[in-house]
């Protein structure tokens, strides 16, 4: 048949018998071969399969080798093996045996059977022989296997069952106590929410999702600890509106289609949850006693994130309810992201029209639709950047555009990835708002996590030698980074969260709203399915298996629609005082079979549920089991217009006097224009920098050391630099060593000179109200002199001191100064030692003098 199935008759009765017998044992033995063809044709597939992932393994492994990495998994492997099939198993768990006293597994019914197996061998002689009467030692496991929703992580809730019988036998035979805890009591959830779970799960349909071999025999019962009134709402299901017209090509671009379905379940939503918080409808406090809600007491959770998800977030925000934003974002979908990349475009390739025609619209530029229409349309010529430059004068709006837009162009040209955009974000617009501050405004606070993200991702490329603009945004651009919001309760913050069942575990809320409830599970992964022995087979089409491959998809499925189950569980049980239940009425009726609509309504059809009608805002009528939510008003501020900001807060902070600014000594000359650093200062591939840090590191450390041990300690020292090579390290060792064994630098080094001393304050000789904050690489206090000394790496170092950088003048001043003040009737001596050649360069007091004088003639 078209099912691929035997026909049921293969002959009329007017044929003859054994005609009829003939053609039926021809059918039989075609169907045996057909079905040996199928098995054989996902067998062949199989091993391609298998040989594919062990490829794929191998090359992935390689990858962790040359890194010197361990996933997770590596990590549960390794234990494991280091357990129990190491030839030194037996030692390491006599070393373990002899400190362990007690075991605590915690959400022990998401315990993958690799870890329970560890368990086991840390645990196995807790209970056993000598042992077990040692002394009192215990295994403590929490867990509840009506919440293991975690499969596709290794959870197997059946374990739970299997290892607490295992442990009570353990337990038993050494003659101890084993107390098995059911977990009925609930002191989160109002009794109606209980009643109503218990109601739902007393089906058997929907009981065998949490009936784990045998784990729960008898209904699931909770007993409430609460007093308090709730309820359970079931709203009617909203259907999507039906076109009966044909498509038309010519239609206008921003004509409505029907409204969907979901559209108008997440408007009705966010409606709902306005009007609950603006009557202020109760719930119920941390100490019990009414309040007001507010709307960070809503939970929204959905099963996943497709469109119902992002229909609802919108909703929100378009009611001006406030929107926590999506649990998980994919970074290059944010349209923070998209502006970010779009900034980076502009400012290396201009005249990209539809990127500049974006970034006008974007909060950089905060140009309205009219005023990009007016620019854009009948322009001449095709380059939008010529027009707004020839036309800017003509509206604010323009000019602001056009300024900003210029300055990203000529910061681009010499920053790297990081400091533009983070300069970019920082960067103040006309009104005194910074640019980040005008995106948050536009995009909601989510964006927030949107642009850290991206700003993060900048930096990492930086530190993999991504330097240039051009070559990060192609790589951004391309890249599929998912950014996790946390979601957890935050106490104050009056904002709508809107998430997974899954990503929900171990969270709950006042009230809780179940959208996403008329779709049934469907197994995800790929096609490769376990079989009943422990292997696998790969099986893409259903219509395709073989007795063994059916029996395996069999499996999965049922294991789906019991996990879909215990995520109902979980998604009922984050209620404290309400629950809501709606959802989107599917194209086909038969699809609403084995979905969590089917059950809940089930569940408002059991004998113990009383419901009742009432009407919903907006029109329509809902079912509720439980009270009536009292109303006491809305708490003070909500939907309160805002106080306008006062006029100082809109202006520019004027500069801070100088008496309140902190300047760092060796940062003092950091605008001046100098000369470019030598090629000679790459160091053999390092940054001047890094090759500084490392020296200056061993002039810290090595006088400490005694002279003839010094040239070992320093070898001990660079050899945790890994990337450096062994004639770096060489020279870096050569011009510590030659610093140190200079007999001009005895003082500075010897008995009673201190590293690294920490200096701030003013100085009578410095500017009015400048002070510095800094520290000393080298301080040495006598008691008729002071000698303060400052490393520098540079190569080549000059010869004379007025050949050096000004800017290390004035930082040597500014401590000449200092120090004179705290050491006041010593002589104050400042110098700087290079590490090239080794050099002491003292610095002469009058060029000091003469650096104090510009800065307080530029100050």
């Amino acid at each position: 048949t078209d099912k691929d199935e035997p026909r049921a008759r293969m002959a009329t009765k007017a044929i003859d018998a054994g005609i009829t017998r003939w053609l039926e044992e021809e059918q039989a033995r075609l169907a045996a071969v057909n079905e040996r063809a199928k098995a054989a044709r996902i067998a062949e597939a199989t091993v391609h399969a298998l040989t594919l992932a062990l490829a794929h393994a191998s090359l992935y492994d390689g990858a962790k080798d040359a890194l010197r990495a361990l996933d997770f998994g590596d990590l549960i492997e390794r234990s494991y093996e280091l357990l129990t099939r190491r030839a030194d198993a037996a030692w390491v768990l006599y070393k373990l045996d002899g400190g362990l006293d007690h075991l605590l597994l915690d959400e022990a019914q998401d315990t993958a059977p690799e870890q329970w197996e560890i368990v086991r061998a840390l645990t196995a002689e807790f209970f056993a022989d000598k042992g077990a009467g040692a002394k009192p030692r215990t295994v403590f496991a929490v867990g509840d296997a009506k919440q293991s929703i975690f499969s596709f992580q290794g959870a197997a809730p059946e374990r739970l069952a299997a290892e607490g019988i295992a442990f009570r036998g353990l337990v038993a035979g050494a003659g101890r106590p084993f107390e098995a805890v059911p977990l009925l009591d609930s002191w989160r959830s109002a009794p109606e929410v209980l009643a109503f779970v218990d109601a739902v799960f007393e089906a058997p349909a929907a009981r065998a999702g949490l009936q784990l071999q045998g784990t729960l025999a008898t209904p699931v019962q909770h007993r409430a600890t609460r007093t308090d009134a709730g309820a359970v709402d079931l709203w009617p299901l909203e259907e999507g509106e039906v076109s009966d017209q044909p498509d038309n090509p010519w239609a206008p671009v921003d004509a409505e289609a029907p409204e969907s379905g979901n559209k108008k379940l997440a408007r009705r939503l966010a409606r709902a949850i306005r009007e609950m918080v603006l009557r202020g409808e109760a719930v119920a406090g941390r100490d019990g006693q009414p309040r007001p809600m507010i709307y960070g007491d809503v939970l929204v959770l959905v099963r996943r994130r497709g469109s119902l998800f992002h229909e609802i977030i919108r909703a929100l925000k378009r009611a001006s309810v406030p929107v926590g934003g999506a649990d998980r974002m994919l970074l290059s979908e944010h349209i923070a992201f998209q502006d970010l990349l779009a900034l980076g475009r502009f400012a290396r390739f201009p005249a990209d029209d539809l990127t500049l025609a974006a970034l006008l619209r974007s909060p950089f530029c905060d140009v309205d639709e009219d005023g990009l229409y007016d620019l854009a349309y009948e322009r001449e010529g095709s380059a939008l950047w010529t027009v707004l430059q020839r036309r800017a004068d003509e509206r604010p709006a323009w000019s602001a555009a056009l300024r900003f837009l210029d300055w990203a162009r000529r910061e681009a040209k010499g920053r790297a990835p990081f400091d533009f955009y983070s300069r970019a974000l920082s960067r103040l617009s006309d009104d005194g708002r910074s640019m980040k501050r005008r995106m948050l405004e536009r995009l909601g606070a989510e964006a927030e996590d949107a642009l850290d993200a991206f700003l993060g991702e900048a930096l990492a490329a930086e530190r993999r030698g991504v330097i240039e603009l051009e070559r990060f945004i192609s790589d951004m651009a391309a890249s599929e980074i998912e950014v996790k919001r946390e979601q957890d309760e935050r106490p104050g913050e009056g904002e709508v969260r809107v998430m997974t069942v899954h990503g929900a575990k171990g969270l709950e809320a006042p009230v809780v709203i179940l959208p996403d409830t008329t779709t049934k599970a469907t197994a995800q992964g790929t096609a490769l399915l376990k079989a009943e022995n422990g292997g696998f087979l790969w099986a893409p089409r259903k219509g395709e298996d073989c007795p063994a491959s059916a029996r395996a998809r069999a499996l999965r499925d049922q294991a789906t629609d019991h996990e879909s189950l215990r995520l109902l569980y979980v998604a009922l049980t984050r209620a404290r005082d309400r629950l809501i239940v709606a959802g989107v009425k599917p194209l086909l009726p038969h699809l609403l079979k084995g979905s969590w609509r089917e059950h809940v309504e089930a569940g408002f059809k059991h004998a113990s549920i009383s419901a009742r009608l009432v009407e919903l805002e907006g029109g329509g009528l809902a079912q509720r089991f439980g009270a009536d939510p009292l109303v006491l008003g809305p708490r003070a501020g909500v939907g309160a217009a805002s106080e306008p900001l006062p006029d100082w807060a809109q202006r520019l902070a004027p500069p801070e006097p100088p008496a309140t600014r902190y300047a760092a000594p060796s940062q003092l000359g950091e605008d001046d224009k100098t000369p470019a650093p030598s090629p000679l200062a790459k160091a053999g591939g390092l940054g001047r920098f890094r090759r500084g840090d490392i020296i200056h590191r061993l002039l810290q450390h090595l006088p400490d050391v005694a002279p003839d041990a010094r040239a070992a300690a320093a070898q001990r020292l660079l050899a945790r630099e890994r990337d450096l090579t062994d004639d770096q390290r060489s020279e870096m060792a050569g011009a510590a060593l030659g610093v140190l064994a200079d007999p001009r630098f005895a003082d500075v080094f010897g008995p009673g000179s201190r590293p690294e001393i920490a200096l701030a304050g003013s100085a009578a000789r410095l500017p009015p109200g400048f002070a510095i904050s800094g520290r000393v690489d080298r301080l040495l206090v006598e008691t008729d002199r002071v000698l303060v000394a400052d490393f520098k790496t540079n190569r080549p170092a000059p010869d004379r001191i007025q050949a050096a950088d000004p800017a290390y003048v004035r930082q040597m001043a500014v401590y000449w100064a200092v120090l004179a003040d705290i050491y006041p009737g010593r002589r104050i001596e400042a110098a700087l030692v290079w590490t090239d050649g080794p050099k002491l360069m003292p610095v002469p007091e009058n060029l000091m003098r003469q650096a104090l004088d510009e800065m307080a003639a530029s100050s």
